[in-house]
Formats: C-alpha cells, sequence, structure tokens
C-alpha cells in the first residue's frame, strides 16, 4: 500500500489538460442542446483525478461564465464557439486546440474525450510532443442522426485520429469488440477501464410514493428514460412501444436536445397526450429515478451511459438494447436496437410482474455496487498516466 501511495504522489507535478468536454462544471450551459454523458464521465473523472494530479481543462464559454477561473485547483479555460448542431462541435474543438497550442508550456498529457478533440490533440503530439490518451465514448460515424455526408467525414476522421494516439480507453468489452469491426484495427496501447459510479443521495430519504405524489403519479407505473433527446437514443421506438399498452403507465423523459420537437410531435401522433410528460433538463435525475419503476435505454449506439448506472444503482428495473453494454439477461431485459414491439414485449412483462421489477431491480444495484468503482477507475488512469514514456521523473 505504501508503495501504492507513493507512486501516486508522483502524479502531484503532472499537468494533465483535458479536451472534448463541451461545458464544465455541470449546469453552467446556456445552449439549448444539452450536454450528455461525456460531460457527466468528465466531471466525476476530473473531481477524483484532481487529488493526485494538476488538471487543466478547456471548455466552452458560456453567458455567465469567465473566460478563465480556477477552482479547488483546476484550471478552467473557456473558448467561444458557434451555436447549432452541426456547428457546435468542430468550432469549439478548434478554439480549443488553438488555446491547447497558446498553453503548450503548462502540460504534458492530453486526455481526449471524442473523436474530434482527438483529431486535434493527435496534431498537438506532432506538433508539441505530448502524450494523448483518447476516451472515445462510443463510435460518432454510425450515429443515426448525421447524413451521410457526415458519416463518411467522421468516419475517416476516427480512423485518423485513433491510429495516431498513444493510449486508448475503452468503456466497456463490447465497446471495443464494436470498435474493431467498425475500423478494422484496435490502436496497440488499449485498456478497458469503466466509468465509476457513485451514490449522491442517500436512498432511504427519498420516498418513491412521496415523489409520485409530487410529480402527479400516484397509481401509475412510471417508466423512464434520461438522456439527450437526439436520434441515436432511439427515443421515438421508445413512444412506438408505450402506444401499445393499455396499461396505466406513465413516461417521463428527462432530457432535452435537437429532436425534441420531433418527438413532440410523434407523441401528439399517436396521441400519447396522458402518457408522456417532457421534463426537460433535469438536476434531480437521482429523485426522478427513485420514482420510477422502470428505465429504459432504447439506444442504438452507446460507450457505457451513466444515466444506466444510476438507474442500476438506484435498484430500479432496466430495459436495454442489445448493443453489448455490460450486462445481462440475469439482471436486465435486452431487445434489438430499433425494435419497438420487443420492447413493448419486454415493457409489458415488467408492468405484469412487480415482483420481476423487484428482482431485477435487487440484481441490478448489487451488480453496480461490485463492478463500478471511481476509485478503481482513477487509480487505473493514474496508472496510465504514470506509464506515459513521455513524462519525465515518474
Amino acid at each position: 500500500m505504501k508503495d501504492k501511495n507513493s507512486r501516486l504522489n508522483k502524479c502531484d507535478r503532472l499537468n494533465v489538460l483535458i479536451l472534448g468536454s463541451k461545458e464544465y462544471p455541470l449546469g453552467t450551459s446556456d445552449d439549448p442542446i444539452k450536454s450528455g454523458g461525456i460531460e457527466v464521465y468528465v466531471s466525476y473523472l476530473i473531481e477524483h483525478l484532481r487529488k493526485y494530479v494538476n488538471l487543466i481543462i478547456i471548455t466552452r464559454k458560456f453567458r455567465y461564465t469567465k473566460s478563465f477561473e480556477e477552482k479547488n485547483g483546476i484550471k478552467i479555460y473557456r473558448v467561444f464557439w458557434i451555436r447549432g448542431f452541426y456547428f457546435r462541435n468542430p468550432s469549439f474543438n478548434f478554439l480549443s486546440f488553438l488555446k491547447a497550442i497558446r498553453l503548450s508550456n503548462d502540460y504534458k498529457i492530453v486526455i481526449t474525450n471524442g473523436p474530434v478533440a482527438t483529431f486535434f490533440a493527435v496534431i498537438l503530439k506532432k506538433l508539441l510532443n505530448k502524450y494523448v490518451i483518447a476516451i472515445p465514448a462510443g463510435i460518432a460515424f454510425k450515429q443515426p442522426q448525421y447524413n451521410r455526408f457526415i458519416k463518411f467525414f467522421l468516419y475517416h476522421l476516427e480512423k485518423i485520429a485513433y491510429r495516431n494516439i498513444d493510449t486508448i480507453i475503452f468503456l466497456s468489452n463490447m465497446e471495443k469488440t464494436n470498435f474493431k469491426k467498425s475500423f478494422g484495427f484496435i490502436p496497440k496501447n488499449n485498456t478497458v477501464i469503466p466509468p465509476g459510479i457513485s451514490q449522491t443521495e442517500d436512498l432511504s430519504s427519498i420516498s418513491s410514493e412521496k415523489v409520485k405524489e409530487e410529480f402527479n403519479l400516484k397509481g401509475d407505473i412510471v417508466i423512464v428514460f434520461v438522456g439527450r433527446l437526439i436520434r441515436v437514443k432511439g427515443v421515438d421506438v421508445l413512444l412506438l412501444a408505450i402506444k401499445e399498452i393499455d396499461n396505466n403507465i406513465r413516461l417521463l423523459l428527462v432530457g432535452d436536445g435537437p429532436d425534441k420537437d420531433f418527438l413532440l410531435n410523434l407523441s401528439n401522433k399517436l396521441k400519447l397526450y396522458n402518457k408522456v410528460i417532457f421534463l426537460g433538463w433535469r438536476n434531480d435525475v437521482f429523485k426522478i429515478l427513485n420514482a420510477s419503476d422502470i428505465f429504459v435505454l432504447p439506444s442504438y449506439s452507446e460507450g457505457l451511459p451513466m444515466a444506466l448506472l444510476e438507474a442500476m444503482l438506484a435498484g430500479k428495473a432496466c430495459i436495454v438494447t442489445d448493443i453489448g453494454l455490460p450486462v445481462n439477461k440475469k439482471i436486465a431485459l435486452i431487445f434489438k436496437p430499433g425494435d419497438h414491439i420487443g420492447l413493448r414485449n419486454c415493457l409489458k412483462l415488467l408492468i405484469e410482474n412487480p415482483s420481476i421489477r423487484k428482482k431485477l431491480g435487487y440484481l441490478a444495484r448489487s451488480f453496480v455496487l461490485k463492478r463500478f468503482s471511481w476509485k478503481n477507475t482513477t487509480l487505473r488512469i493514474l496508472t496510465l498516466i504514470q506509464k506515459s514514456n513521455r513524462v519525465k521523473d515518474i
């Protein structure tokens, strides 16, 4: 233990730059297109890494945020960006790249999130001899919200970026498998490090019935989705599934995104007026999860979604798509992506069998508490930092 602590202490002298997170801290954005799982992941990662390394993060500038500030020893630089679905990511990452060049004397290692940030980090590696650790968090070119031209561009950008990094972190074994199937290669230095999960609230202090009463859900079976309202999340499939269920149910959609109007129109077209509640972006997700009976993740593509881990931590029965998530049929119900009939059948099984809901919720919570720890995640990422052959004095 002494040796491990001494190795960690050596990391105190290192400066690490984090690129690709569009919002830090969480809750500061005024972008109508809300942040997703990457920002949640980075927020937790920073909170744990800052104890051992000096962190610099470059993120987006919003109306009521400063261009630079230092919080808890973390240096936060914010850059301007162009609003809009197709412009915000490339503009933010390009200006982050320019800022990173100006700060090049202040860090040795770059941790990137997503392909565009990784592409620019590779340029930093080539020009300035930086060490790049990439976290893909999914495969961008396969996401259905993009047109054919953008998918073609992203495919080649991702291949170039990930071929030239130093180390890649996959969030699950299946993400690694899907990566190889998609690109035909795996970077030589790769590892699987799942995210941690933290229980931020005392479960015993939250009454499910009181929360249901607060949201006027008493007597209903409550189904919840948490995530961005964007095509890759498959929320339209969920709406089609509940259309064919006659039970006393309510669907809570927690999140916001560019597909909100499309989903609102679809909900109205399907005459789901009393079944669906669009709650928008919330900062009390755990409270809403506690009021729910069933959590659904109908996505076409994911790395390892934090929303799913939080739902499992809350002890909820989960239904997920068969996209290689680290769950099995013993702890969740699984259906094929895009199959609203399969999802409907899963929902009916859980709605009509409270004992199965209870059992799956218990097993899911036990599973996530055993497998996902931010302490272990942090130690493993620190080990990668230490092994960097470009870092001196380690």
